[in-house]
């Protein structure tokens, strides 16, 4: 039996919605330094993030005051304004959407799933679209997207794929109890959790982007994808949240929020499924390295992980061709699925070339693929 080519998935359309609350790592410092420890507050300002945005309406107040969440925008109703917004950047009938993906690791509820609840609040999506949720792979979810993308316009030409990426972090991030929380340097093991906790509020934020992908048209092409998943079998519990599942149904912690653990051995081992993704992604591709790439768009874990990135790829941070990985952390701070969409999403001239794309993060998985932007360039 003759295999058949597979169809390179075609970006016609993209669109980022971000909350309307913004908060500064200043303010932040403000609300909660008299909690931090000298050491743990001079971190936190080299995560390389000057701000984020939350669907909160009063974020500071619920992590350092404990006050009552009050919602500022749903989750699902984020993930539509950008569906609708990469729709109409695309000139895309919605009628002939033939796969609706919901790709999110902190959905407004666990059920219906996010994929649902677009399709719900859309009446102009198809009853009869064929949908799946793309759930729980963090930080790595815009590989599993390329990947999917790819198989379904394989099998259905001329059909197009709307995939919409929707974090919603920030209501996850559990209340600091009013005691001081210190550095990693300054603590016991077992007393570890607690860093990570007051971790957890500065490091991650809340977003949506929306992409209309076809296997044709004048937008960037995305490359096969290179996989690594779980290399090591404890490279699983890097980061977990334990607490919340049926193994453990009730929440542990005593903030009321599902614990968020994560391992001293997360930024080693991250730099090791990039570089092993990005090497076998270069492999079938016209590049000779990474530093060769028009573009190199890598997960925004923090900047330490960028600058460590960076040098093994033999590329200067200060390069422009890896900008938008420092951008995207710096205006918007770790959105986990919606890292690299974002990236996509700027507003900002792609040279014509060929372009580099890894993410990666906790389950422990990675994806690296080549991006061809067009002769001209490309500007979303």
């Amino acid at each position: 039996m003759t295999r058949a080519a597979q169809a390179d998935p075609v970006l016609l359309g993209i669109a980022a919605e971000l909350p309307g609350s913004a908060i500064t790592t200043d303010e932040l410092l403000d609300a909660g330094r008299h909690l931090m420890s000298d050491r743990l507050a001079a971190m936190l300002t080299t995560l390389g993030i000057d701000k984020r945005h939350s669907v909160l309406a009063n974020y500071p107040d619920v992590v350092f005051k404990g006050a009552e969440p009050e919602t500022g925008v749903l989750t699902a109703d984020l993930a539509v304004a950008s569906a609708r917004a990469a729709l109409a950047k695309a000139g895309t009938d919605p009628a002939g959407i033939g796969l609706v993906l919901g790709v999110t690791s902190s959905p407004g509820r666990l059920l219906p799933s996010l994929v649902c609840d677009v399709i719900a609040r859309m009446p102009e999506l198809p009853r009869d679209c064929a949908n799946l949720a793309v759930e729980y792979m963090g930080c790595s979810a815009m590989a599993k997207v390329v990947d999917t993308a790819r198989w379904y316009l394989t099998a259905n030409p001329g059909r197009t794929v709307l995939a919409v990426f929707t974090e919603a972090i920030t209501p996850l991030s559990p209340p600091l109890d009013g005691t001081l929380y210190r550095h990693f340097t300054e603590i016991a093991p077992a007393e570890r959790q607690r860093t990570v906790d007051a971790l957890h509020s500065f490091l991650f934020a809340d977003a949506s982007v929306a992409m209309v992908f076809g296997d044709e048209g004048g937008g960037p092409v995305f490359g096969p994808v290179a996989n690594l998943t779980n290399d090591l079998p404890e490279d699983t519990e890097l980061g977990t949240v334990p607490d919340g599942g049926s193994d453990i149904p009730v929440v542990l912690a005593d903030h009321g929020r599902r614990l968020y653990t994560l391992s001293p051995d997360v930024t080693p081992r991250g730099g090791h499924y990039a570089t092993t993704t990005a090497e076998a992604a270069l492999a079938g591709s016209a590049l000779s390295s990474a530093a060769d790439a028009s573009v190199l768009l890598m997960h925004t874990g923090s900047t330490r992980i960028l600058d460590s990135l960076c040098a093994g790829f033999g590329v200067d941070p200060h390069d422009a061709k890896v900008a938008s990985s420092y951008r995207v952390l710096r205006d918007h701070a770790n959105t986990l699925g919606c890292s690299v969409p974002l990236m996509f999403a700027e507003d900002t001239r792609r040279p014509a070339g060929e372009g580099l794309a890894i993410a990666f993060g906790l389950s422990f998985s990675a994806g690296a693929f080549t991006v061809r932007f067009p002769d001209g360039g490309w500007r979303p």
